[in-house]
């Protein structure tokens, strides 16, 4: 059983980790990654502005489900030990190919998620998180992201070897700067060994994070701002240890979680220095902060900062900011994480967001800072299946503990006893979140307009 389910599986899986090819943009054939997070921000904010959209399925061919639906039968250790199998073949790009990375065609894909003239009162720009995108939603704003991932498939590694993966990504990152000789960007070559074990083992991820406005930015703003409207920089200052590995080059060992960055470095201990800097995933550069300022005051356009610490700070400011809307239904919350969400679903439903970066311990304080002090009648959960069996994931045992002092729970997406392996997740969230539109659909979506934000953020810490 287990080999007929192998060698069926095994097709769609050298299609299911492809990239989302740069759209429109000729420069480049590189494609970032449709599951990152920088990525699916975007995405689902393009979704939600035009009503269109198949939300985390983007990231997977047609007709995968019925093979993922075999892979489902199979134990835990199999459907982990498939996927893994399916990484290792057809994830990222060929490690040459970073050659033909355009940082301007990565601009050029972001504003082109925005199709059509339509005008918009508000623009984001700056760091991608799950809370961003409801904010997004929300204002009816477009997010110019900093940052975009890229994969390079390297031969198979110990997920341990942190310096086999250091050379493969510093060779990977060196061919994009080299192709690449303007500035205006850095690059972090990410290894987490913890969450994304998986992927460390068969790929590289850098992630390219920029510095400055590209043209492609800066035309979007003078074409498609609208008269009177406003930047909103959103500036979150997560900072994290990371090794100088060349010019504009940094390696980043370990991401957010309820690790500390300390035992990171103690059990992958660097060769070299380490500078704490803005992290690679959620920090906003400091120099691209500052061209946002720099763009609207030359351009004589009105601004203001979201500047935070922790992208959990903007998980609180985005709930709040649904509880301040007309028509919300402020006793139920639909909890996402990372990238499975749909913002689209809340603003059609009125039902708010709460977004966890991911379902590890850090989330369970995230909820009840959030709830705190509310009434909370419908949780609808949406965790993400992780496929990693990190030491700080939390159990679906101790979420339904945690939750059910606050109200009853749907899980969304997710069957528990597959948890955290399920390869089905997605096609049951996006059925999840179709259902929830078509019984909870209100006449007027929800929407915040950018003075009621403002409001907001002056009554929060």
């Amino acid at each position: 059983m287990i080999r007929v389910v192998s060698w069926a599986v095994g097709f769609v899986l050298l299609f299911l980790f492809f990239p989302v090819r740069v759209g429109g943009c000729s420069e480049s054939p590189v494609t970032v990654v449709s599951f990152d997070s920088g990525t699916r921000v975007v995405r689902e904010i393009a979704e939600a502005l035009s009503g269109e959209g198949c939300s985390i399925l983007e990231a997977y061919p047609r007709g995968s489900e019925i093979f993922l639906g075999l892979v489902s039968l199979l134990p835990e250790g199999s459907r982990i030990a498939m996927i893994e199998w399916g990484m290792r073949r057809s994830l990222g790009h060929h490690p040459g190919r970073a050659a033909d990375v355009s940082v301007d065609a990565l601009a050029k894909w972001c504003v082109a998620q925005y199709a059509g003239d339509k005008r918009y009162p508000v623009i984001l720009l700056g760091s991608p998180n799950g809370a961003v995108a409801h904010l997004g939603a929300l204002l009816g704003a477009p997010l110019l992201t900093t940052s975009f991932g890229l994969t390079f498939r390297h031969p198979p590694i110990d997920p341990d070897d942190l310096a086999s993966y250091r050379e493969t990504s510093l060779a990977a990152a060196e061919r994009i700067v080299e192709s690449n000789p303007g500035g205006g960007y850095e690059i972090v070559c990410h290894y987490d060994p913890v969450h994304d074990r998986s992927m460390v083992q068969a790929a590289d991820f850098v992630r390219i994070k920029l510095h400055d406005l590209p043209d492609a930015y800066r035309g979007f703003i003078r074409d498609r701002l609208a008269p009177g409207g406003t930047l909103v920089t959103v500036d979150c200052a997560y900072r994290w240890p990371q090794i100088a590995l060349a010019e504009r080059i940094f390696l980043q060992i370990g991401g957010l979680g309820a690790i500390d960055p300390a035992e990171y470095l103690e059990e992958w201990a660097p060769t070299a220095s380490v500078e704490i800097r803005r992290e690679s995933e959620w920090g906003c550069p400091e120099p691209f902060a500052q061209a946002v300022i720099d763009c609207a005051e030359e351009l004589a356009i009105d601004w203001f900062e979201i500047a935070r610490d922790h992208p959990a700070e903007y998980s609180l400011l985005a709930y709040e900011a649904y509880l301040s809307c007309d028509d919300v239904r402020p006793n139920a919350v639909l909890v996402d994480s990372f990238n499975h969400q749909n913002p689209r679903t809340n603003l059609v439903t009125g039902i708010p967001g709460l977004w966890l970066p991911f379902n590890t311990a850090d989330g369970l304080d995230l909820v009840s800072r959030a709830w705190s002090g509310k009434d909370v009648d419908a949780i609808y959960f949406a965790p993400l299946p992780s496929f990693a069996g990190s030491p700080d994931t939390v159990t679906i045992e101790a979420w339904e503990e945690h939750l059910a002092f606050h109200g009853t729970i749907e899980w969304i997406g997710i069957r528990p006893d597959k948890h955290p392996a399920d390869p089905l997740a997605p096609y049951r969230l996006a059925r999840a979140m179709k259902s929830l539109r078509a019984t909870y659909g209100q006449e007027t979506p929800l929407h915040l307009p950018v003075e009621m934000l403002k409001r907001v953020l002056s009554t929060m810490p």
